[in-house]
């Protein structure tokens, strides 16, 4: 029986850690409830070593390769060893000397040998203080301390003793037993890498600050949007073949903003699809409500005052967002069509991007559309041609004081600088140039542009989106749904195309543009790896879902 003692015991010794393992609680059971924000990875040494490894094979392509591989190496071996195991930092209100509540972080690893012999060069021999079996020290104006593998940082003192009381067995409330918490993180499912905001708390906190120096009425709107934001947990894994997204945002349908809530709760059946050309190279389609257009064109009008330019006041663009919502449905979408990657990578042209970039909206009137459009976009236009004017007037203005001022002093910066406002305001004046609003309909779609070329590609015959093979084989739902979007795999780049973002001073010195050639290179590598990607958007009750997938070859 002796020679199956061995066998039992390494069978014991499994076991035991195997339950030892499962019963590791959490690092967001022992953090005080109330965070306002909170940075988590759980198991992210495959993320780091795989985001790592991308920026070594940029860098190899540089003269910096070999010595920043093996600082990236280090750095690697360094997070690997804490948070690729498991860590969280979160914000937190406290209250202040003054009683005034202000933020405060708090931030706790799982840690190795490593680590801890890193931080042990850091910290004091003796620690400066003790709650129950954990110890730390004052750094720095921070608070550190390392002990029974965690090591934890804190700004505010009593942040940290209230944490390390609860690491003892005090009986207190937990971030991971609180409700709003818990409710966005099992709607979104543990991440590799994750994020955790409570708008609901932040604006509580907001309004306490705000009651004391009297503005509680000028910024009240934005509060309450914040409030009704609600809160949301969200993050991203990565597999063998790219990554994963998953978020939820529960929106707190008690808040004041009671548009918001519906805006962000609205679904629809999308057939946009069937109108968009199967070349597009991303598309963004979103349920937008019809209360959409009122409830920006308040946020314009809140704003309009400030605005320095007029045009929110010539273009009456809060006005016609209002009447727009009479007509429009409960669907939009943004779409790039095809040769808007490599058109926005043209530093010489900037306006080529908008030759490519188209809007949607469903049309549930097409009389009161017709009746409206017209004026719509006349205003528009002769306020964007107004614009023009006030821009290179006020640049105009403020070129000539400076440059004598300049004079005067004999100032060669101010009259390097006041060249390259006039180099900006041309650049500003041929962009202002090229905008006009254009529209046209496709079926029950409105189409809108800033460029006529644009509107001309979206409109030409040919096949579309809903009959591509690939996008039929993404199995997205259109049924019900918040939203979704579709990239499929982009035509590889050269060296040579992302050169056009170069400015025009580094673009045309060929020693200087020599030395961004690797550089280039490895970031064309980068890009081309890139190979599509989806996302579903779906609402539960108060709660949005999103997911989505990105094809990537590490």
């Amino acid at each position: 029986m002796t020679r199956f003692l061995p066998a039992l015991t390494v069978s014991a010794l499994l076991t035991a850690g195997a339950a030892q393992a499962q019963t590791v609680r959490p690092l967001a059971e022992g953090l005080p409830a109330g965070a306002l924000l909170t940075l988590e990875t759980h198991g992210a040494a495959p993320a780091f070593k795989r985001f790592f490894g991308a920026a070594d094979r940029l860098l190899s392509s540089t003269d910096l390769g070999e010595d920043s591989g093996s600082m990236l190496g280090v750095a690697q071996a360094v997070l690997g060893d804490s948070l690729g195991r498991e860590g969280i930092a979160g914000v937190f209100s406290v209250q202040g000397k003054k009683g005034a509540f202000e933020p405060a972080l708090l931030a706790v690893t799982r840690s190795g040998a490593l680590t801890d012999e890193m931080l042990g060069e850091l910290l004091p021999e003796k620690p400066g203080a003790r709650v129950g079996r954990y110890t730390f020290s004052r750094v720095d104006g921070a608070f550190v301390g390392t002990s029974n593998g965690l090591t934890y940082v804190s700004s505010d003192k009593a942040l940290l003793m209230a944490y390390l009381g609860r690491l003892s067995g005090k009986a207190a409330p937990t971030l991971a037993a609180s409700a709003p918490y818990a409710a966005a993180q099992r709607a979104a499912g543990t991440q590799e890498l994750g994020v955790y905001a409570n708008f609901s708390a932040a604006a509580k906190v907001i309004r306490s600050q705000l009651a004391q120096v009297m503005l509680p009425r000028l910024l009240s709107p934005v509060v309450d949007a914040l409030d009704t934001l609600g809160q949301f947990a969200g993050g991203l894994t990565t597999t063998a073949g790219g990554w994963t997204t998953a978020s939820a945002q529960v929106v707190n349908q008690a808040g004041k903003d009671r548009p918001l809530a519906r805006i962000l709760l609205d679904t629809t059946d999308f057939g946009v699809q069937r109108v968009i050309p199967a070349s597009a190279e991303a598309v963004q389609a979103t349920a937008c409500h019809p209360d959409t257009g009122a409830y920006l064109g308040r946020w314009l009008t809140r704003v309009d005052l400030l605005e320095p330019f007029g045009f929110l006041t010539d273009s009456q663009l809060a006005s016609h967002l209002e009447q727009a919502g009479r007509y429009l449905g409960h669907e939009c979408a943004q779409v790039t069509l095809a040769g808007g990657l490599k058109a926005g990578l043209n530093q010489e042209d900037p306006l080529a991007g908008l030759a490519t970039m188209v809007s949607y909206q469903r049309v549930t009137d097409r009389a009161a559309a017709d009746a409206h459009l017209p004026g719509y976009a006349r205003s528009v236009n002769d306020a964007l041609d107004g614009l023009r004017g006030t821009v290179t007037s006020l640049t105009k203005t403020g070129m000539d004081t400076l440059m004598d001022d300049a004079m005067a002093d004999v100032d060669t910066r101010a009259l390097m600088l006041g060249a390259g406002m006039a180099g900006a305001s041309e650049g500003l004046d041929e962009v202002l140039a090229g905008l006009k609003m254009v529209y046209a309909f496709r079926g029950d779609y409105l189409i809108t542009a800033f460029s006529q070329e644009a509107l001309d590609a979206a409109l030409a015959e040919g096949p579309v989106l809903a009959d591509d093979a690939a996008f039929r084989a993404a199995g997205l739902s259109m049924q019900g749904s918040g939203g979704w979007s579709y990239q499929p795999n982009p035509a590889d780049l050269k060296a040579q195309d992302l050169a056009g973002m170069l400015p025009r001073e580094l673009s045309g010195d060929r020693a200087l543009s020599g030395l961004f050639a690797g550089a280039m290179t490895g970031a064309a590598d980068l890009i081309n790896r890139f190979d599509g990607t989806t996302s579903q958007r779906s609402v539960s009750g108060n709660v949005i879902i999103g997911k989505a997938s990105v094809r990537y070859r590490w």
